[in-house]
């Protein structure tokens, strides 16, 4: 099997974006609420049957192929701790316009609650940001849940923003959003994120946002057990330190991958920039690759795939040990052990 390329899978949705998706991706907007593209998809939205589903360029589910052939898509050693799950969710997502504060919930609250393995760790790799641009990360203080419940039943926006940390962002951070803490990415701000293979959010705000939050904002679970998912923790600023890493967006190229994104975000899913300086190696395994600056060219075992900027690739297991040569991208590959590992 080789790399392919993939069809664009841009989705509409509740909050406003999308002109730097289709700058990098030519991919036209569908109207001004397309702020995402979902990559590589094989997660659909929350309730839906299609809806986030990527297709290959047959016009078939990449769904379809990986459960037709997972071996050859994915390898044994990830099924036998992923299933036939990808364990990867993939996105380029353009803010243009603050996003609510909200939360996923864990890998337990999950498989309680929802008969689901995944939860919704995530993780945001900065494109670019407006000068002075923001997101909402953790709350300052520990938040009593007769609080937090008083907050989210009163939509009071200004008391929930007033106890979280703003955190300035910049082009090539890389920031780790742990399943259960409550954020709201900001307005101006394009990212790759990636996700564990879930659609799960849960929603303290919705006021004027053109959404019923009250029906769609629990996951089905009301929000009586759904606010247990949220982290009420007080959170340092030296602990948000730690889910920050920092690079040089411009920086030298190198022929070895370099990790984007602090150590922990590891237990969840792998991203990596790859700029060479002649090519950059990567080993065998399912793998989502978004050309940053191009041309390139992907070469794998069974052959040359050449790749402009604004691509995305699919590499499934089978290509093999793979080499960019040229350009600079964002390889995203899902964790080394999944849910159902062995202890």
């Amino acid at each position: 099997m080789r790399p392919v390329l993939m069809p664009p899978n841009r989705l509409d949705h509740f909050y406003l974006g999308g002109a730097r998706i289709t700058d990098l991706r030519g991919v036209p907007a569908t109207s001004e609420r397309s702020p995402e593209e979902w990559l590589a998809s094989t997660t659909t939205r929350f309730g839906e049957d299609r809806v986030g589903l990527s297709t290959l360029p047959d016009g078939s589910l990449l769904r379809d192929a990986v459960a037709a052939d997972p071996r050859a898509w994915l390898g044994d050693e990830h099924t036998a701790g992923f299933g036939t799950s990808t364990g990867l969710l993939v996105k380029l997502l353009d803010a243009g316009q603050r996003l609510p504060v909200h939360l996923h919930p864990d890998r337990a609250f999950a498989a309680r609650h929802l008969d689901c393995d995944f939860g919704k760790t995530e993780a945001w790799y900065v494109l670019e940001a407006d000068p002075g641009a923001v997101c909402h990360l953790g709350f300052r203080r520990e938040m009593a849940r007769s609080e937090l419940d008083e907050h989210v039943s009163r939509q009071d926006t200004d008391a929930l923003l007033d106890a979280m940390h703003p955190v300035e962002v910049r082009a090539g951070d890389g920031i780790l959003v742990p399943a259960g803490l409550p954020h709201a990415i900001g307005s101006g701000i394009f990212v790759v994120e990636a996700q564990e293979p879930t659609d799960l959010s849960i929603l303290l705000e919705w006021a004027g946002l053109p959404i019923d939050g009250e029906a769609d904002g629990h996951v089905g679970v009301g929000f009586a057990t759904a606010l247990e998912a949220v982290d009420r923790r007080a959170w340092a600023s030296e602990d948000l330190d730690g889910l920050v890493r920092s690079t040089a967006p411009d920086g030298a190229g190198s022929d070895e991958l370099a990790p984007l994104l602090p150590s922990a975000a590891g237990d969840f899913f792998r991203v990596h920039l790859a700029r060479p300086r002649d090519a950059v190696s990567v080993e065998a395994g399912f793998a989502v690759l978004i050309l940053l600056q191009g041309p390139a060219t992907l070469v794998a075992e069974n052959g040359e795939v050449p790749v402009s900027r604004g691509e995305v690739v699919v590499v499934p297991h089978a290509a093999g040990r793979w080499e960019l040569r040229g350009g600079a991208a964002v390889v995203c590959r899902p964790a080394v052990r999944g849910p159902r590992s062995a202890a």
